[in-house]
């Protein structure tokens, strides 16, 4: 009974989009600093949130509180109706990219066996892969445009290509929500729009609730259906266009933000400005 709570969730909208998280006047601390404080948003199933904010504004922070791994200090979490403790091991339901995967380039572990590390909570201790398992990982490889490569040692891939294999790893888990935290550092330009189309493009093939963490709010402006604003407190909520033409960004930063000129007036591709 157990293993249908979220699927019977999700069942109960009766064909409405669902709230899959849900965060009232959250705060949280790090031993003795405060984090975060009253931070309050929902997400509609189906919908891509970007999370922008400065160095050390609580965005990890915010990640780590929807997965449980932070107990907030005051306010209530729901991810898909339940309190991430009440999800135990229905947890998998959540796929996250942590914001910086340590590896040895030169372990020759392949990309399956990476991608089939995902599996591991669904596999349990001590067993072997089932085909369920195995067809999972190679359905998760072909989703992300690896296909060809499942033998090809990681540490052999381009940086574009290792960062597609860790979204693989997330997303092989039944994943019906999909956390990110800053996953494309390190790419160029055309490395990081590369890797958000291919993501806005998964959300719509697997019906996917996205929340990304990224310092390039230009990039991500173009792909998010909404943003969040966060330095400690929550600045702003809303559509890209509106967030990024709100004085309240630079009070948020308590910087000049050069790098949003023009920003403004851009939609996202193949979307009107939204007035």
């Amino acid at each position: 009974m157990r293993e249908c709570r979220v699927k019977d969730y999700f069942e109960s909208s009766g064909g409405k989009k669902c709230q899959v998280i849900i965060l009232e006047d959250v705060s949280a601390s790090l031993g003795s600093n405060r984090v975060l404080e009253g931070i309050t948003f929902s997400l509609d199933e189906g919908t891509f949130l970007g999370v922008i904010g400065p160095n050390g504004a609580g965005k990890t922070t915010l990640l780590r509180v929807i997965l449980g791994l932070v107990k907030p200090d005051r306010g209530m979490v729901r991810v898909m109706g339940m309190s991430p403790v009440e999800l135990k091991h229905e947890l998998h339901h959540i796929g996250y990219v942590p914001q910086q995967v340590l590896f040895d380039p030169l372990f020759p572990v392949s990309v399956y066996d990476v991608v089939m590390m995902g599996r591991t909570c669904c596999i349990g201790t001590f067993r072997f892969p089932r085909k369920a398992d195995r067809t999972a990982v190679l359905e998760s490889i072909r989703a992300v445009g690896l296909s060809g490569l499942e033998k090809r040692p990681i540490g052999q891939l381009s940086g574009g290509q290792q960062k597609r294999v860790f979204l693989a790893r997330a997303l092989c888990l039944e994943t019906r929500i999909l956390l990110l935290d800053e996953p494309t550092s390190g790419l160029d330009i055309e490395g990081q729009e590369n890797f958000l189309e291919l993501l806005s493009d998964l959300k719509k093939e697997l019906s996917l609730s996205v929340v990304f963490v990224s310092h390039d709010v230009n990039v991500l402006a173009r792909y998010a259906d909404e943003i969040v604003c966060i330095n400690r407190t929550m600045h702003l909520h809303g559509r890209p266009l509106e967030v990024l033409g709100s004085d309240r960004l630079k009070e948020a930063y308590r910087c000049e933000f050069d790098f949003l000129a023009g920003v403004g007036g851009e939609a996202r591709p193949g979307e009107e400005t939204r007035e």
